[in-house]
């Protein structure tokens, strides 16, 4: 088989085209300017609607290593800073889940795509997660099922798997 890999430029996804149901992101505090950079470009790539940054991490926007990860997705994404996640949760019309291993959370598989057109993500500190006060002001939470002992992914990889299976086609 000839195949060749094709430039940014040479792609053509249609994803315009498509009518998907909106996804918005809530993050809470981060501690790292990579992680930053990698979760919008997940976020830019999966069709993200709105991304909420706690505001200790806007100077995170002007780091190198949130450059050198981002590759310039910010400018794609619709991009707001927040003092209280609560207030922002309390005024998002339609549905919050978290994606936290909790006692009650479900196999991110089972997530069912017409659950709502207006979905809103959690994703918690790197090391601290998701906080109380916030896990129970959401609609739902879910985990990502891992096989190996370590039982946390990081906060952009997760960020990945989740939206690919919010975005996933169900049969």
């Amino acid at each position: 088989m000839h195949d060749k890999q094709l430039t940014h430029s040479e792609t053509n996804f249609n994803a315009k085209e498509i009518v998907y149901s909106e996804i918005n992101i809530l993050l809470e505090r981060l501690d790292s300017p990579a992680n930053l950079g990698s979760i919008f470009r997940n976020a830019e790539a999966f069709g993200v609607k709105n991304i909420w940054v706690h505001k200790s991490n806007r100077d995170f926007l002007g780091s190198n290593r949130f450059k050198r990860t981002s590759r310039s997705t910010e400018n794609n994404l619709n991009i707001a800073f927040y003092e209280d996640k609560i207030s922002v949760l309390d005024k998002f019309e339609g549905t919050t889940i978290g994606i936290e291993i909790t006692e009650n959370s479900e196999d991110i598989t089972s997530y069912k795509k017409n659950e709502s057109s207006n979905v809103l993500l959690v994703l918690g500190n790197e090391k601290l997660g998701i906080d109380s006060e916030t896990l129970n002001k959401l609609d739902n939470n879910y985990h990502i099922k891992m096989l190996g002992a370590n039982s946390s992914l990081n906060v952009a990889q997760t960020l990945g798997i989740a939206l690919y299976e919010i975005r996933r086609e169900k049969i």
